[in-house]
């Protein structure tokens, strides 16, 4: 039986940057999950590259700060299914060099809104990003999954680093995945929905959680094997068994806690 936390609470939100609108709040108010997500929005962050609007973080922090007036604890994203414009031009996470873009957007974020959370997801379905909502040739989708991974480990250190320099308490950060249960998954592959080979959820899963790069996972910045996840959430089967089935493979992989994701 796998290690299931409390139950997180993902609330939906805007594109830009805005308190928690009445919906959401009453949602809160309603189902008071013990945690939620809150979603930062990189494109409203930083419109431009290297403009921040400041406005836009004075907004993500008051929405942090709700959440946790109503007795969730806040979980802060930092990358869910959209990226600046200006990212996108130069090549987006096609590009190794754009790598230092992301990273900059994740330094800020922490830094100025940080310090309102422990917890943090770097990203947030990146596989169902990748696999089922592009239309990129497979390489390509291969090099993105391949350069979020190594993102996602080099977020973690600078996460991880910050809160230290501050002197922050306790720090988990994880990242989120679309799984299906295994045989959900041997279907959607013979109907060629999604890649065989581990490459949907199991080769992402040990790539990001612990920087164990299996071909054709490319380990494009040789970023270090460890521990880099202290958490995984799991999103994807509305059946509860099934979901079970999917924090097991988590916890039989790479031994860390499993998160059931609500929306």
């Amino acid at each position: 039986m796998p290690s299931v936390r409390e139950k997180s609470i993902s609330v939906p939100r805007a594109s830009a940057p805005a308190a928690l609108d009445e919906a959401s709040l009453a949602f809160l108010r309603r189902r008071q999950p013990e945690r939620c997500v809150v979603f930062a929005s990189w494109p409203a962050l930083e419109p431009e590259e290297n403009r921040f609007d400041p406005e836009a973080y004075e907004a993500l922090r008051r929405e942090l700060i709700q959440a946790g007036s109503l007795g969730a604890e806040p979980m802060l994203c930092l990358c869910r299914d959209e990226d600046p414009a200006w990212f996108t031009e130069k090549g987006g996470w096609r590009r190794e060099d754009n790598l230092r873009s992301f990273l900059r957007y994740a330094g800020r974020t922490v830094r100025t809104a940080g310090h309102l959370t422990g917890e943090f997801i770097t990203f947030y379905e990146p596989n169902a990003r990748i696999w089922l909502n592009s239309e990129d040739s497979f390489f390509h989708k291969l090099t993105a999954l391949s350069l979020m991974a190594c993102a996602h480990v080099r977020a973690v250190r600078l996460i991880r680093d910050t809160r230290e320099q501050r002197q922050l308490d306790e720090t988990k950060v994880g990242f989120v995945l679309r799984m299906a249960a295994p045989g959900a998954l041997r279907r959607d592959v013979l109907l060629r929905r999604v890649p065989g080979g581990g490459l949907y959820q199991r080769l992402p899963l040990l790539a990001m959680a612990s920087g164990n790069f299996l071909p054709p996972m490319r380990n494009i910045l040789r970023v270090q094997a460890g521990l880099w996840a202290d958490f995984v959430g799991v999103t994807g089967e509305q059946d509860a068994e099934r979901r079970l089935e999917c924090c097991a493979q988590v916890r039989e992989e790479i031994g860390v806690e499993a998160v059931i994701m609500e929306e």
